[in-house]
């Protein structure tokens, strides 16, 4: 029996959580989701990153793209107090612009404006993450991209403790709890593909969009229609 969907916080509201969220090992999971953005089809010049944490993947596509200027969005002060250094210490300011934003809610954003819309790893944090998804398609521009990833959720308790030893092994045991709450919070690909398909507005995502990218991440990669009419 699949187990049940367990929120977790939305957002991370301490100095502390944003330190311990900064210094866990993503650098792996970050490489390769700038490579599979870059490979998979155009980005940018104008990208939106949603739940943008330290910021660590903006500093990747910038470094990797010198064209392109990305806003990065977080619900959290002390998140954004964290990105900002790693920004800084990069190189990037003026590149990269950091905003308090939460996702359920961006109409303070000019709409059909964005090239690409980007998440990781956000989505598992939202009660409704149908929501930050039509958001983020009313930013994009007619033919721009949304690629968002985020974590798998496994069939059992003992496949999360599996996930949790396999990649967290030399984390702390807080970042190892927060890594086992995500993967209990996260969804299921039919679950999202589901959820995606019915879009308001007619802008379903088909399935063949959402697809399972790694043994503990599905991806969307979905360009908007040139023409809705």
């Amino acid at each position: 029996m699949m187990i049940p969907r367990t929120l977790e916080p939305e957002s991370m509201d301490t100095a502390e959580e944003a330190d311990e969220y900064r210094k866990m090992n993503h650098e792996a999971v970050n490489a390769c989701f700038v490579h599979d953005l870059f490979a998979g089809g155009a980005v940018g010049p104008r990208v939106l990153d949603l739940g943008t944490g330290p910021a660590h993947i903006p500093i990747l596509i910038c470094e990797k793209d010198p064209e392109v200027e990305i806003m990065a969005v977080d619900s959290s002060i002390e998140m954004l107090e964290v990105a900002k250094i790693e920004i800084e210490l990069s190189g990037m300011i003026g590149r990269i612009q950091l905003e308090h934003g939460d996702a359920k809610n961006l109409s303070g954003f000019e709409q059909a404006a964005v090239d690409t819309v980007i998440s990781n790893t956000l989505l598992h944090h939202l009660a409704e993450p149908g929501i930050a998804i039509a958001q983020a398609v009313k930013l994009l521009r007619p033919g721009g991209r949304l690629f968002l990833r985020d974590l798998f959720r496994p069939e059992s308790d003992d496949e999360v403790e599996r996930l949790v030893t396999l990649y967290a092994d030399g984390e702390s045991e807080q970042a190892r709890q927060l890594f086992r709450q995500s993967l209990h919070a996260a969804l299921t690909l039919s679950e999202i593909q589901s959820l995606v398909n019915d879009l308001p507005g007619g802008l379903g995502i088909p399935a063949q969009n959402v697809q399972m990218t790694s043994d503990r991440h599905w991806t969307i990669d979905w360009v908007m229609p040139a023409s809705t009419t």
